[in-house]
């Protein structure tokens, strides 16, 4: 499996807009709250926050999107999450939603705003 083949699947479990939200904001409270904590030396909050936003990404597949959260390869998933931000960020995230299979449940407007 390529990169392009497993972030299209990847994007396929991340349809709806508020699945990729919770991912957003999870991935950046984890990211800038765990290392800013380590870095200050509280070790065990830095965990507990990293925890948390990983928990609150993960809420969004099982409360939004009702699907599992795609897991096959954690390190390219980390990789995934973070290139959907920067596309979310720099508008790039609707063309790489159109790329997915028409027989898979449609992309709307409504979807691509986050």
């Amino acid at each position: 499996m390529t990169f392009d083949e497993f972030w299209l699947a990847y994007l396929g479990q991340h349809r709806k807009a508020g699945t990729r939200l919770c991912h957003y904001i999870g991935t950046s409270v984890g990211l800038v709250g765990g290392i800013g904590l380590a870095v200050w030396g509280a070790y065990l909050a830095a965990v507990v926050v990293a925890v948390s936003g990983y928990a609150l990404a993960l809420a969004g597949h099982f409360l939004i999107e009702g699907n599992k959260p795609y897991a096959t390869k954690p390190l390219w998933g980390f990789y995934a999450d973070l290139l959907m931000l920067k596309k979310s960020l720099t508008g790039e995230l609707q063309a790489e939603l159109q790329r997915l299979e028409p027989a898979d449940a449609p992309v709307t407007q409504a979807d691509v705003r986050h």
